[in-house]
């Protein structure tokens, strides 16, 4: 068997029994290095300490992403879907995902030690690399299924949720809004409330003060954690659907393999 014939199967996780490739593993490792430092060098203090360093990282890091693009390049050809030759290399190169990698160098090599931080947010475009790592995939597709199974009962879940924001919202309009004007004198001021409090963040810009108002409030704050509840308890019982799917399409494909 060629190398490349090896590389491309190291490529596209085929030569490990289902498990991440060798080739993977250290793309995805490289990816979790990247953003680190470009998470780390958005922090002002740490930048300029240490920012020579961590552009000396980022080069060697755009090293490896550039052997990784022209491996993943040289084999694309293999593929079948890019065609053969120069040219499936040349359709690889103008593929989605080729083109984020792509992006995802150039950042390394443009020189960013500047005080346009704008240039080193550029940096977090290697995010998107994430995209490429199988755990990655299998989540969106067990999320995807979750949703479209359980699409049903998250429209009621959801409609819950903006009956009891429009209902309190309300109430609250109509207990705080001659005593708050300037802060609950209106549905919609009273709506931001009415989010705060059901998502349980409570900025405390605009607190009800009457009596009233604090049952209100409380009530809210109680129903409020239904409706957060509700929709996590139905999409996680989606995702197990989904696995035990998966889980028994395995099985069955092994079956048939021995049979």
């Amino acid at each position: 068997m060629g190398f490349r014939l090896k590389l491309h199967e190291q490529v596209i996780n085929q030569s490990t029994g289902g498990n991440t490739s060798i080739f993977n593993k250290l793309s995805g490792a490289t990816i979790a290095v990247s953003i680190f430092f470009a998470v780390l060098s958005t922090e002002n203090q740490i930048d300029f300490q240490f920012g020579g360093q961590i552009d000396a990282i980022d080069w060697i890091i755009g090293c490896l992403f550039c052997i990784e693009y022209f491996c993943r390049a040289w084999t694309a050809p293999l593929e079948g879907k890019y065609g053969e030759g120069i040219e499936g290399a040349i359709r690889y190169m103008f593929s989605p995902m080729a083109i984020v990698d792509l992006i995802a160098i150039v950042p390394s090599f443009i020189g960013v030690r500047t005080e346009l931080k704008i240039l080193r947010i550029i940096r977090l475009i290697t995010i998107l690399k994430v995209g490429r790592s199988e755990r990655f995939k299998q989540s969106m597709l067990h999320f995807n299924y979750a949703l479209r199974s359980k699409s049903q009962e998250l429209q009621i879940s959801t409609v819950y949720t903006l009956l009891l924001l429009l209902i309190s919202s309300t109430l609250m309009y109509l207990a705080e809004s001659s005593i708050q004007p300037d802060l609950l004198g209106s549905i919609p001021r009273c709506l931001w409330w009415s989010i705060n409090a059901v998502s349980s963040v409570g900025h405390g810009d605009s607190v009800p003060i009457s009596a009233v108002g604090k049952i209100i409030a409380s009530v809210t704050s109680l129903m409020g954690i239904g409706a957060i509840a509700i929709p996590t308890g139905i999409l996680a019982a989606g995702f197990s659907e989904s696995i035990a799917v998966q889980k028994k399409n395995l099985e069955e494909s092994a079956q048939e393999s021995i049979t």
